[in-house]
């Protein structure tokens, strides 16, 4: 029953994803296509990009060629996009009209499909543009919830970033495929058949091997020390032993990567995960100085809002790998509350001033973690 349930899981989600990557592939195609000041070097380098990513979601020898790709962007999108997905509301779309500017319609059908506008205007690069979506996506399913069941799948995506089919399913069977996804379709993270979970945020780890041993570490924690290594040539039912080698690098215990062990996906991960462990940390200090906290008010307007004698602050956790996309994404838009402080982890500190001046007539305020919890050590200091 349990295999039959993520075999399901497996063909739905696989479905959506080949609709949804061809029909954004085109989009972007278009994008490039109908703007005049591109480059034709650079038109040509999107176009190769875009028809590549729509080849991989047709059946085998069944691909537009350039030229066909060039003059279906004109035509009704379902001339593009693979006969066997669903095309609702989506065959007879055209993206270029006669003039080959993009069409109203096709601005309309970027949105739907959650391409921002400056993914058009910029010609983002495709793996930018997917994280983009994918991260509007979770935060949209997220946004749908009651606010109560809203505060317990978003505490539950920061807790248990793992998990076992049967349990997850008993918690959140109708959200599983939206957040979860099989660990033994990522090679990356196993050895031998098994994966090891960080012990700071509990979530796979990365395997790398070198040759007799594998280099075992955290893609967000390894720069404090989460790194092991472990002989790659043992056999049998039990998991390698890791040695540890970084200064963090806690006992862990290796767990078979069958199709029943679950883990959120990356883009979970790096957007809730992560973040969260943040709001957490800033949750617990501030609860500690006596502040009353509340976590993710508004259904996630923003994440933090603490009062602490007399002065409130209002943040919200950014756990990006790039703090110039962050400046980037940020920059343009309208904070969600007064005064409302971005928070980066420590280990960007250096980058605050890069934030700070690409930000600086938006109304966002940036700090680390480190810097939050002094403004409210002193907080609780002066007034005490």
């Amino acid at each position: 029953m349990i295999e039959t349930v993520a075999e399901n899981i497996d063909q739905d989600r696989g479905n959506d994803w080949r609709r949804d990557q061809a029909v954004t592939a085109c989009c972007l195609a278009a994008a490039a296509l109908g703007d005049p000041a591109l480059a034709g070097e650079v038109k040509g380098r999107r176009l190769m990009s875009c028809l590549g990513v729509l080849a991989a979601t047709h059946v085998v020898g069944e691909a537009p060629s350039m030229a066909r790709f060039r003059a279906g962007l004109r035509e009704p999108l379902r001339n593009l996009l693979p006969e066997d997905v669903h095309t609702t509301g989506l065959a007879d779309l055209v993206l270029l009209d006669a003039e080959g500017h993009l069409t109203d319609e096709a601005e309309d059908l970027c949105r739907e499909f959650r391409i921002p506008s400056a993914a058009l205007d910029e010609h983002w690069p495709w793996d930018r543009v997917t994280v983009e979506q994918k991260e509007r996506q979770v935060h949209e399913l997220l946004r749908r919830l009651p606010a109560a069941e809203y505060t317990r799948l978003r505490a539950y995506l920061i807790e248990w970033p793992v998990g076992d089919l049967r349990t997850l399913r008993r918690d959140w069977a109708t959200m599983l495929p939206q957040f979860y996804e099989p660990v033994i379709d990522w090679p990356g993270r196993q050895v031998n058949g098994f994966f090891f979970a960080c012990p700071e945020c509990g979530w796979p780890m990365r395997a790398l091997d070198t040759g007799r041993l594998t280099e075992i570490r955290c893609e967000a924690h390894s720069r404090h020390g989460v790194t092991y290594s472990c002989v790659t040539d043992s056999r049998g039912d039990t998991p390698p032993h890791l040695h540890r080698v970084g200064r963090k690098a806690k006992a862990v215990e290796g767990r078979p990567a069958t199709k029943e062990a679950l883990a959120v996906s990356r883009v979970v991960w790096r957007y809730v995960t992560l973040p969260g462990l943040m709001e957490i940390e800033l949750r617990d200090h501030a609860v500690k100085l006596g502040a009353d906290v509340e976590m993710w008010p508004h259904q996630d307007r923003y994440d933090l809002r603490i009062a602490l004698n007399g002065q409130v602050w209002r943040l919200d956790a950014k756990a990006w790998a790039s703090p110039m996309a962050l400046g980037e994404a940020l920059s343009g838009t309208t904070p969600a509350a007064p005064r409302l402080i971005v928070v980066v982890p420590d280990h960007q500190r250096s980058s605050l001033t890069l934030l700070r001046t690409m930000l600086k007539d938006s109304g966002y305020q940036v700090d680390t973690i480190r810097g939050v919890k002094k403004q409210l050590n002193v907080a609780a200091t002066v007034t005490a």
